[in-house]
């Protein structure tokens, strides 16, 4: 069996150290841990045979939280797997920085919205503006001084109403600096957040038929990062094999509703705003040559190897 997205999210933790505005985490009813590294050395051992080449450490929280981080690129690392994480540079000192690079992680993408203190400490509520980006600078003197070329820095923009001013000059400050910058509109997080209309023409987002598998810190399976309280559980890797799951009948089910168009089946992908058309939500990318009506439709989120449908 393989997969048809070779990519695997793995949440390591939902705990996070930041009240980020466009981020519901007041609405965040499941419990909150880290995922033990039995149960993560276990997931990895099982799709490294469905052809997984890419592994996301991170989900619905700062992913330097997790005490294991170091300790789970390794062991990604030794299957020769691609590994990345999501963070808000705020943990990312030089000492931790200099280990999870040397352990191998291949990328990292920092959320940084807002060039000023003023706006980024209110967009980023609870961290400091100077320290995430002494951070970030850090990282980027990091992969020359330790000669990793391979290791790719990139920095991530939402367009926010307490950051549009500042569009322009994010992108001239960072786009000399990093391997990659991306700006985006910010979207809903399923029923977290109202900046996407979800009424109108819906199509599949293909997540239930292509992927990728999504897992949170305590093994049970989503269909995607937007179901951030769970509310779709389709299996429990505890208690099953991913091979199990993927055939299950609430996955079939998911996957038979996407392919006929009856959201109403499920109705949290039924009010789902990435089932929506909308190809203006990516304002700008220098990773791909692909169009913004492209790039929306695609959910292999590395970085440097996106491929139109």
């Amino acid at each position: 069996m393989k997969l048809i997205n070779p990519e695997i999210r793995i949440e390591t933790t939902n705990i996070c150290n930041a009240h980020c505005i466009m981020c519901p985490r007041e609405k965040l009813e499941r419990e909150k841990g880290t995922m033990s590294i039995g149960l993560f050395k276990k997931i990895v051992d099982e799709v490294k045979d469905y052809g997984v080449e890419n592994v996301h450490l991170g989900g619905f929280g700062e992913p330097l939280l997790d005490p294991y981080m170091v300790e789970r690129v390794r062991y990604v690392k030794q299957y020769g797997m691609h590994s990345y994480c999501i963070s808000n540079a705020s943990l990312f000192n030089k000492k931790l920085s200099e280990q999870l690079m040397t352990a191998g992680l291949d990328e990292v993408r920092f959320s940084f919205y807002g060039l000023s203190k003023d706006v980024y400490e209110k967009v980023h509520v609870g961290l400091k503006f100077s320290e995430s980006k002494k951070n970030i600078m850090n990282v980027i003197k990091l992969k020359k001084d330790l000669d990793l070329p391979n290791f790719k820095v990139c920095v991530f923009y939402l367009l926010l109403d307490e950051n549009s001013h500042q569009l322009e000059q994010f992108k001239k400050e960072w786009e000399p600096l990093v391997d990659g910058i991306e700006i985006w509109c910010p979207y809903n997080i399923g029923d977290g957040r109202k900046y996407r209309d979800v009424n109108g023409d819906k199509e599949s987002c293909n997540r239930p038929q292509r992927g990728p598998i999504q897992v949170l810190w305590d093994g049970r399976v989503v269909p995607c990062c937007m179901d951030y309280n769970g509310r779709m559980i389709l299996g429990d890797l505890n208690k099953s094999s991913l091979k199990e799951i993927l055939h299950n009948e609430r996955f079939q089910s998911l996957r038979d509703a996407h392919n006929s168009g009856d959201f109403k089946a499920f109705p949290y992908c039924g009010n789902c705003d990435q089932l929506n058309k909308r190809p203006d939500v990516m304002i700008y990318s220098n990773r791909h040559n692909l169009s913004s009506a492209e790039a929306v439709k695609l959910t292999n989120s590395f970085f440097f190897n996106l491929k139109g449908s």
